[in-house]
């Protein structure tokens, strides 16, 4: 007969040498090189928020944090790749809104975002701008007025069906309950430039897509959709100051690892990271893009990804975005 005392100990043994062994691997992490796969295009914000991060932590441990730019299918391809990897902390996500949206665009989700990754930090945050051809009406409750007296004549720009530039502007047209027009592109730039060029007339973008263009006089920016102004463009007003209270988009970048990792190798990840966003290096490098620093334990971003989940998941579905 088995002797229930003898496997209780068994088993408690068993857990407390595996417990050992986990710290063991956490103390001594990282022994070989970790890459961050940024389901993006190369050039964005993505990665130039994980590039920076990941250059202090080179310098800290001793070994090289590679950017892995695996962008397609509106971030899917990269963030179902760390999804699927080993959860050892040595492949890592970095990814915004869109670790949320995209499965939920889509009729057969590859992954949950809220299963699939255990959340390491909260790296960066900057407000979009809502930006318009510099012959429309100045500010954004005259804009607001000129789009309820012109129904459907109106075209916003988007960087493509599902990313933050064009549910940010599905929840701008349900807010302010006006109807203008999406037209998709691939990507920011060309979007801003559409807008430029008079093809189209609006968009909402992360700061470091049209801030040259605002500052030259190309783009007129009638609001920032946080609800603080942007230090990098302090004189442009919240949507809340500027007529549309009660609207507030906040873009944001986060690092992933996949579920299962290890709690102490995530948390000597954060500590890390925390550390390296404390740097003056750090800070003048997204200070560039319009970024500001952001931190915290991973409970930030676990928090977020929830309260995103639910908020965009609502605008998806009242704007009637079809899934593919």
């Amino acid at each position: 007969m088995t002797n229930p005392v003898a496997m209780t100990i068994q088993l408690t043994a068993a857990v407390l040498m595996a417990a050992a062994c986990t710290a063991m691997a956490a103390d001594s992490y990282p022994t070989r090189p970790i890459r961050v796969v940024d389901p993006f295009s190369p050039g964005g914000s993505t990665e130039a928020q994980a590039r920076a991060v990941g250059t202090k932590l080179t310098e800290a441990w001793g070994q090289p944090v590679v950017i892995d730019a695996r962008p397609g299918a509106g971030s899917v391809l990269g963030s179902q790749l760390v999804a699927q990897s080993a959860p050892d902390g040595y492949t890592l996500l970095v990814n915004n809104v869109g670790v949320v949206t995209a499965p939920s665009l889509s009729k057969k989700p590859p992954f949950d975002p809220l299963r699939d990754f255990a959340p390491v930090i909260m790296v960066g945050t900057q407000s979009q701008f809502i930006v318009v051809h510099p012959s429309l009406p100045g500010t954004l409750k005259e804009f607001l007025q000129y789009a309820k007296a012109n129904p459907g004549k109106v075209n916003y720009g988007s960087s493509g069906v599902g990313g933050s530039s064009h549910l940010s502007m599905e929840y701008f047209k349900m807010v302010a309950g006006i109807d203008i027009v999406h037209v998709p592109y691939k990507g920011s730039a060309p979007s801003a430039t559409a807008i430029m060029a008079g093809e189209i007339q609006l968009g909402s973008f992360a700061g470091n897509s049209v801030l040259p263009h605002i500052r030259s006089g190309k783009l007129r920016a009638l609001a920032v959709t946080t609800l603080k102004r942007s230090a990098v463009m302090p004189d442009v007003p919240t949507a809340s100051e500027a007529g549309l209270p009660g609207y507030e988009v906040i873009t944001w970048c986060g690092i992933f690892a996949p579920a299962r990792t290890p709690a102490a190798i995530v948390t000597k990840l954060n500590e890390q990271m925390n550390v390296a966003l404390q740097t003056a290096e750090v800070k003048e490098r997204y200070a560039r893009i319009g970024v500001e620093p952001a931190g915290g334990p991973p409970q930030v971003l676990s928090k977020l990804l929830a309260s995103e989940s639910r908020k965009w998941n609502k605008v998806i579905t009242e704007a009637g975005i079809p899934k593919e």
